[in-house]
């Protein structure tokens, strides 16, 4: 997948105004009003709300002495002299909209019959109107509404356009009154930008095998973006993140346009999660085939004994299908921390590779990942999961090749044979990274910091297992339960899935201790927040995106902030039903649908949902203030857009 992003993305120059000035008066304190919706975009409307924006289509909803913005769509000039009269007034009509007041205010006086061609109803058409003489003026969008104008047109004809006309609609209307009235004075008055930017978009569109496009179905422009690209190539409407998430798996050349309507930093965040995911489908591909290569050869070796194959078999097959983002933290954090010239970009078609260091990461990233599945192993025993990447675990497995002996003895065997082959993946990790080509010092570092993150790792995981067991009582004692869970989601998951990876890239790249640390600081909020993310998909994900049992969460009685923040603000009912159901190893749906309801109605579910914004955008701040380049910078971003929006 290659993203490729029209350059000419985001508000227009009026909007953008307007919504400029909004945020600036609502920062002083103001009483502000919007005159009707700054910009056709329900995100944006919602953000100046939440900010104490309040919103009128109604001059006698405004009381006297109220900061009123005027949008870009402009006002009838009743209305605006009204507003003038009673209100501090931001007028944030767009230039060209007032160019067009003017025009059909001079004309309708000069005795000029005016016909707007537009949209009727629209909130620029309506303004433009307003501007116009009384009984002077005619709306057409139709062919229909056009031939009534200028059938009862006598005299002189003024024609303007909405500035956001459709160009097709607009060519044939003029076509068609220069037909029928040749002296017709017509006024270009299209929004030369939006021109520009529909033409933009359609030639991506000839060049993409798939277009998005990104603004409100609310939105004339955005409308007529989607329409002419849809008439190219394939393309889908997106309002937001949420939206690309929910398409099919996107492959081949994408093109990202944004409407006019829809603010830069949306269509960004699209850019950022689309190209992120491009780098990681290939990133992921490159580290399949070399693992597959590396353990292949190793199973070969081990033909002549049987029982060694036969354990490498498993350990194959356990490992296969991994998400890898572990390994391509270490080729990310590697290709971003070396220097870059001002500008660069990055390619996601091929990992940079300068200097050998494509060898290198994909040493380092089969160590870690074999790593990640070695402790999987151990931790599904832990955990007692069945299942592992929609297949069964090796313990699972042992116990059923071996059924014939009887449970217990079969039990036995599985949870034997699983310690034994995750043992082994930890020492081939361990055996890669001890051989790789990686220059001494390097290597040094490289062999120093995996030992420590295997032990923080490990620390997590005692930590984890040893807490249900204490007699801690939550409800007493919330704050010393809270910081023990945050110190097992940072040395459990935080260090493990993404600070050890990332520093393990950039240490291998030969990065200064200053990037080294960069790279750990924006990686330890974001790896809490990602475990934070992953207990709320233990409780509210299917046992088909998550590839594990839906209830092994409530069974084994994980302890999260999740389940701390509900089991502290429980009723004492609430607090009982979960004494019931939470670390209960028979638990049904039934136990699942209780917790669920208890997690909702305590506010667990918005604590944890406002800790992973707040945690991430902590990690999205030190990324925008660090030196990355544009290109790895946009890598960074759409990793946390990633983590925070996965369903897996």
């Amino acid at each position: 997948m290659m993203v490729t992003k029209l350059k000419e993305s985001g508000f227009c120059y009026g909007v953008q105004g307007a919504v400029d000035r909004a945020a600036a008066r609502l920062h002083e304190g103001c009483l502000v009003y919007l005159y009707g919706d700054l910009a056709n975009n329900d995100i944006v409307m919602a953000r100046l709300k939440s900010q104490g924006a309040k919103v009128a289509n109604n001059i006698s909803e405004i009381p006297p002495g109220a900061v009123v913005i005027i949008r870009a769509h402009g006002v009838p000039q009743e209305t605006h002299n009204h507003l003038h009269a009673n209100n501090i007034v931001e007028d944030c009509t767009c230039p060209k909209v007032k160019n067009i007041h003017k025009i059909v205010a001079e004309k309708s006086a000069s005795g000029y019959k005016i016909i707007i061609i537009g949209k009727s109803g629209h909130p620029e058409v309506a303004g433009t109107y307003g501007w116009c003489a009384p009984g002077t003026a005619a709306v057409a969008d139709s062919l229909t509404n056009l031939a009534t104008a200028l059938a009862v047109a006598s005299g002189k004809i003024c024609v303007v356009a909405q500035t956001t006309c459709k160009q097709a609609w607009w060519q044939q209307a003029v076509a068609t009154i220069k037909a029928t009235h040749p002296h017709a004075e017509i006024h270009d008055t299209l929004c030369n930008i939006l021109s520009a930017r529909l033409n933009s978009a359609t030639e991506l569109a000839k060049t993409s095998d798939t277009m998005i496009i990104v603004g409100d179905p609310k939105s004339a422009n955005s409308t007529e973006l989607y329409q002419a690209c849809a008439a190219i190539s394939q393309t889908h409407f997106a309002s937001s993140l949420n939206d690309i998430i929910k398409l099919p798996a996107l492959a081949g050349k994408i093109g990202l346009a944004g409407s006019a309507s829809t603010p830069k930093d949306i269509t960004d965040e699209i850019h950022n999660y689309l190209t992120f995911n491009a780098f990681l489908q290939h990133t992921k591909a490159e580290i399949e085939t070399a693992s597959e290569t590396y353990l292949q050869s190793e199973i070969k070796a081990a033909t002549p004994n049987s029982f060694i194959h036969n354990a490498l078999t498993e350990l194959h097959r356990q490992h296969q299908n991994g998400k890898r983002i572990r390994g391509a933290m270490i080729a990310l954090a590697g290709q971003a921390s070396r220097e870059c010239a001002p500008g660069a970009s990055v390619s996601v078609s091929q990992p940079d590779s300068d200097s050998g260091s494509n060898s290198n990461y994909l040493e380092i990233a089969i160590a870690y990942e074999l790593f990640q599945t070695a402790i999987l192993i151990h931790d599904d025993i832990i955990d007692r999961s069945h299942t592992r990447r929609g297949r069964l675990t090796i313990h699972a497995a042992g116990k059923e090749k071996m059924r014939h002996l009887g449970n217990e003895a079969a039990a036995h065997y599985g949870i034997s044979q699983a310690i034994c082959i995750g043992d082994y993946g930890l020492f081939l990790a361990n055996k890669i990274l001890a051989n790789s080509s990686l220059p001494p010092a390097a290597l040094v570092e490289v062999l120093k910091l995996f030992s420590q993150i295997q032990l923080t790792t490990l620390q997590g995981e005692i930590m984890d297992v040893a807490l249900p067991y204490q007699s801690m009582d939550i409800f007493a004692e919330y704050e010393s339960y809270t910081k023990i869970v945050g110190q097992i989601f940072e040395y459990k998951t935080a260090w493990y899935t993404l600070a050890g990876p990332m520093m393990l890239g950039a240490i291998a790249a030969g990065a200064s201790e200053t990037t080294v640390n960069l790279l750990r600081d924006i990686a330890l909020p974001l790896g809490v927040a990602f475990q934070i993310k992953d207990d709320l998909l233990g409780i509210y994900g299917s046992e088909a995106e998550l590839g594990k049992p839906a209830l092994s969460d409530i069974q084994e009685k994980k302890q999260t902030l999740l389940y701390g923040y509900a089991y502290k603000h429980a009723t004492p009912a609430q607090r009982s039903q979960l004494d019931t159901s939470y670390g209960n190893p028979d638990a049904t749906q039934a136990h699942l649908t209780i917790t669920r309801e208890i997690f909702n109605a305590t506010g667990a579910k918005s604590y944890c949902e406002g800790e992973i914004t707040r945690l991430s955008a902590i990690s999205t701040g030190l990324i925008q203030g660090g030196s990355f380049a544009p290109g790895y910078e946009a890598l960074l971003l759409g990793l946390a857009s990633y983590l925070m929006t996965r369903r897996t």
